[in-house]
């Protein structure tokens, strides 16, 4: 997985020694930010459901399961891997 802090430290680096950075560079960066954030949300949204009082175990497991395979990115179609 792209490390997105280290890859904004070496943009920042490179731009104090006066080389360039398109600026649709940063805006995927910025998008890859926000993707990772929002998915970040549906798991934490999963596992917090995962925790009702009225759900069954075996729906807590699904919810569990499905919290982690989206964490590791299995939910995605293959193409867009």
């Amino acid at each position: 997985m792209i490390d997105i802090d280290d890859l904004e430290a070496r943009i920042a680096e490179n731009e104090r020694h006066g080389l360039y950075t398109s600026p649709a560079v940063k805006a995927l960066i910025a998008e890859l930010r926000e993707a990772r954030g929002e998915r970040a949300a549906v798991v934490a949204w999963l596992r917090e459901c995962a925790l009702d009082p009225d759900a069954t175990g075996a729906e807590m497991r699904l919810l569990q399961e499905h919290a982690t395979r989206i964490e590791r990115g299995e939910h995605r179609r293959e193409e867009e891997r």
